[in-house]
Order: structure tokens, then sequence, then C-alpha cells
């Protein structure tokens, strides 16, 4: 992580932070005879990019992944250091949407342990250790795991949430979609560590496994989003207006996924 320069310029009681040198001079010749004007230096780390990922949209967009680090959506030809500049001009905003990633809950590493907890559709369920073959959620709210795949617990219950995950959505899109009178051309369950969801150009769709930890509710929703890209190919008011229509209250499930997406894990 790098340090960046900044110069904090307090105008009659309002404070404002600068990187230029000569825009910080700018402004206290401007300023009024007789108005308090206090400057001090300090340095400030910068804000690294995890990630920037091109596309053929219109506009830039600052994401904050739920493992609380910065993706950057920009279009193609936008220049590096236009997206640097844009990143130190929301110094403040993207800090605070950190703190807030970083306050929500976290899900603690799974020991596969008799009676450790593990969710399924938002649901706790809880380990039951068994001498059988196959991992099963019961109505009681247990899941049964065979102690013979203790040895590669975490992989077999990936495989398992995955597999899950697959069957549960490719269902519940069908009837959705059929509903809405919408085709789109294929479907397949991801690992990918930041996008719950996408639809491609040519309407394939893709879902992350964790969704399946999810309330019902939650996965509706984002099935319901991808799609809705079907139709608007970006996320404009025209977009989220269909999304309303087809499932009102999205906004509380999609507040749900940002609150508990850390907790939406194995690891």
């Amino acid at each position: 992580m790098c340090k960046c320069q900044v110069y904090e310029i307090i105008i009659a009681g309002h404070t404002k932070k600068i990187q230029d040198f000569h825009t910080l001079t700018y402004l206290e010749k401007k300023a009024k005879v007789g108005v308090e004007i206090r400057r001090t230096k300090y340095f400030m780390s910068k804000i690294p990019i995890s990630k920037i990922i091109r596309s053929k949209r219109k506009n830039i967009a600052l994401v904050i992944s739920h493992d609380a680090t910065l993706i950057v959506r920009a279009p193609m030809r936008t220049p590096l250091h236009y997206i640097e500049k844009l990143v130190e001009e929301k110094f403040d905003w993207i800090e605070r949407k950190m703190r807030e990633f970083e306050k929500r809950p976290k899900a603690d590493k799974k020991t596969f342990s008799e009676g450790e907890e593990f969710l399924y559709f938002g649901k706790k369920y809880k380990l039951a250790l068994t001498n059988g073959l196959r991992i099963e959620a019961t109505e009681d709210f247990e899941l049964l795991f065979p102690r013979v795949f203790l040895w590669r617990a975490h992989h077999r219950m990936h495989d398992w949430y995955k597999k899950q995950a697959h069957k549960e959505i490719s269902e519940r899109t069908k009837i959705i979609a059929d509903k809405l009178n919408l085709k789109y051309s294929s479907l397949k369950i991801s690992n990918a560590k930041t996008n719950w969801g996408s639809c491609g150009p040519k309407n394939s769709l893709n879902f992350n496994w964790r969704l399946i930890m999810a309330p019902e509710g939650v996965i509706d929703y984002v099935i319901i989003h991808e799609l809705m890209h079907i139709l608007e190919k970006n996320h404009s008011a025209k977009f989220w207006n269909k999304v309303a229509a087809m499932m009102p209250d999205y906004k509380t499930a999609r507040k749900w996924l940002r609150e508990n997406s850390k907790v939406l894990t194995l690891e």
C-alpha cells in the first residue's frame, strides 16, 4: 500500500482534503479576507484497487465486495490515471463503506465437529456425524455427515452444497423464467468470490453456489435480478422498475445479502 501526501484546509469551519498543492494555493488566495484558514499536511494510505473490470458500460462504478476490498467497473477505454483519481476523490466514502463491511457478521472457520451449525436455505442445521455414505439435510434441521468424509470434510461439503445449488437454483430459475416468458441459453453454478450472479451477452446465467445458504427470498431476488438482465443489460431505472414489478420488496432481500454475505461461506 503506497502513501500519498494530503493537505487538509479549514475554511470557515468547513474541512476539505486536497492532494494537489496548486489547488490548495488557489483556494487559499480565493478565500475572503478575515476568513479563518488553517491547513495541515499529513500522509494518507492510498486505497488499493483489488480488481478493475472493463466492459461496454458507460459509467464507472465503485464496488466494495463482501471481503471489504475495492472493485472498479469501468468502460473499456477509461485511463488508469482517471480511475485512480476517482478513487482518491471518493476516499472518505470508500473508507466508510469498508469499515461498515468489516463490522458485518462473519462466519467462524468450520471444524466439522458434532453439533456445529451450517446454513442451508437461510436456516441453521446442526452437523450430525453418521456411519452412512451420503450428506443429507433433514426436516429436523440436522445435516447428516458421514464420518468417512472427515478427512476431506471441506471438499466433500463444498461439493454437496454446489450440487444442491445446481438442483434448487435451476428449478427455481426455470419456474420464474417460464412465468415471465423469458428464455436463457444456459445455467451454471460458479465459484465466484464476489458476484452472486451474472447474465452474459448471450443470456447465459451464472449463480454463486453459496447462494444455497441464503433464505429462499434472497435466492429468488438474485434469480430475478439476472433474468431481468435478459431484457435490460444495465442497472438503469428501467431495469430496477422491472425487478420491482416482479418482486416489490427486493430491497429487503438485497439489503440482507449485503449485510450477511460474509456468513455465506465454508471458510
